[in-house]
């Protein structure tokens, strides 16, 4: 049967070739400048809790927004799945949506093993909890007043290793050429840090204990989901049980809809 061109089968290597198409594109063509966020002056809050308030009020709705986004793609990811199990021709933007989600979510395609991609783009398109969220933001940005985040809206702590890519530590040492990214805003630093955790090797363990809560029916909170921080910073177990501290003394786990957000 001749396809339409609004019906095209998924094929792996046509995901690849038109997913690093759309890759390209997003590298050459300009971003539209993000609308202007009046942020608090943290640093002027002198009141320890009023500061930790404020700011988990300033980020809530960010880290929401973002979720929001992550939960849309994996809706339509669900959808999609559905069809190619009934074995439906897809609509050509499907297959667009899914040659994206292949490359930003670094996703290996095997034309054996079609199956497995998408389980894999399953396991790994999927919300993070605003708990966790908020307290790795608290932490890697001491509260909004780093000069990180600041000056390059990066809340996270996350680096870079293109030059003039961010912000240059003022205490790197000799020889490293890493930099702290800068974001055009907060939420795009907000996009990344889940995009980061939802795909790099890095954090499988976390995307496995999420997905184990998910298998047995239960709750996934950020509490749980720390323990796949290993390897964010290298203090490890250290910072595991840090931001699990922080999680719990400001009782954030008060600012996750478990039964929205999964």
């Amino acid at each position: 049967m001749t396809r339409t061109k609004a019906e095209i089968a998924v094929i792996p290597l046509a995901i690849i070739l038109v997913g690093a198409f759309l890759w390209n594109e997003r590298q050459t063509r300009p971003a539209p400048p993000p609308p202007q966020l009046e942020v608090p002056d943290f640093q002027a809050i002198k009141d320890v809790n009023v500061k930790k308030e404020t700011f988990f009020e300033f980020m809530l709705p960010l880290v929401r927004g973002a979720n929001d986004e992550v939960r849309k793609e994996r809706r339509r990811l669900q959808r999609i799945d559905i069809s190619l199990k009934r074995e439906d021709k897809l609509l050509a933007e499907d297959s667009l949506f899914l040659a994206d989600l292949v490359i930003r979510y670094r996703v290996k395609v095997d034309p054996r093993t079609e199956s497995e991609a998408m389980e894999k783009l399953l396991s790994r398109v999927n919300t993070i909890p605003a708990s966790l969220v908020l307290a790795q933001s608290a932490n890697e940005s001491a509260w909004g007043t780093a000069r990180f985040a600041k000056n390059g809206n990066n809340y996270f702590g996350i680096w870079c290793w293109t030059r003039n890519c961010g912000l240059v530590p003022q205490r790197r040492e000799e020889g490293a050429r890493h930099e702290v990214a800068s974001f055009d805003s907060i939420e795009m630093s907000i996009t990344y840090y889940l995009l980061t955790l939802n795909s790099h090797p890095a954090y499988d363990a976390l995307r496995d204990i999420r997905n184990e809560l998910k298998t047995r029916e239960l709750p996934v909170k950020g509490w749980d989901l720390a323990a796949g921080l290993i390897a964010y910073s290298e203090r490890r177990e250290a910072y595991v049980d840090e931001i699990r501290t922080i999680i719990e003394v400001n009782e954030l786990h008060r600012f996750t809809r478990v039964n929205y957000d999964f």
